[in-house]
């Protein structure tokens, strides 16, 4: 199936997006059970309440364990709109685009032309080296949402590591340098976007002292344009 079938759903109703950042430990998920939730990649595990929306990079997440032949994981019965990149190194079947279960979509770096995106789109805008946060706000959008929530999606270090390298829900260590910068610019990018359309996002995560905080002030005041977050993103290693 495609992202576009989505389309309002959830049209003027508040979405929680639920990543796996160390804040999320601290977040009570009860208050959850009532709520539309979409976990990032394996969020979902976290905790039942965690649905009926996840967004995967790759199929693997929906499993229990780090094998191909692992069963489904047993949050997963939970999710009623699975959203998945079908094209990934971590193949367990192979994903059609018309496949009866799984919503597809493809990405695309290009977040300067993300002010191009509609609600009949087959592709999601990540900055270079982004993280699963901007594409899940699009989601959200692309579903109706008037209030987004964010919980768990820290971006930031914690102890001197970064919460995607730990160990979440047995999945395995990503061992990989992180950009945090480039966290920050395509989130702030896909906020300005967002709020050209009337969408509000709230921070929910209970702990203050994000990466480059003072930056992310401004440029929620107005002080740095959005032409400016794309430049500064161009000039980040390796983009």
């Amino acid at each position: 199936m495609r992202l576009r079938e989505l389309r309002d759903i959830y049209l003027n109703q508040d979405i929680y997006i639920v990543g796996s950042g160390p804040t999320a430990n601290l977040f009570p998920m009860e208050f959850l059970r009532d709520k539309i939730c979409l976990g990032l990649n394996d969020a979902y595990k976290i905790h039942p309440a965690i649905a009926p929306i996840v967004l995967m990079n790759h199929q693997l997440y929906a499993h229990a364990g780090k094998k191909v032949t692992a069963p489904y994981h047993e949050n997963f019965k939970n999710i009623k709109y699975p959203i998945l990149k079908p094209a990934s190194r971590y193949k367990i079947e192979k994903i059609e685009w018309d496949h009866p279960y799984f919503y597809c979509f493809d990405r695309t770096q290009k977040i300067q032309d993300l002010w191009n995106l509609t609600k009949d789109t087959d592709y999601l805008y990540y900055s270079p080296q982004g993280c699963s946060l901007h594409p899940a706000l699009q989601v959200c959008w692309i579903m109706g949402a008037k209030n987004i929530f964010v919980l768990g999606c820290d971006s930031r270090t914690i102890g001197g590591n970064h919460y995607a390298n730990y160990d979440k829900n047995d999945f395995g260590v990503v061992a990989r340098e992180r950009n945090y910068d480039a966290y920050v610019y395509g989130t702030l990018i896909v906020q300005k976007f967002l709020q050209t359309k009337g969408v509000n996002v709230i921070n929910l995560s209970p702990i203050v002292g994000y990466h480059m905080i003072d930056y992310q002030h401004e440029v929620l005041k107005g002080e740095i344009s959005t032409d400016s977050l794309v430049k500064d993103i161009k000039k980040l290693k390796n983009v």
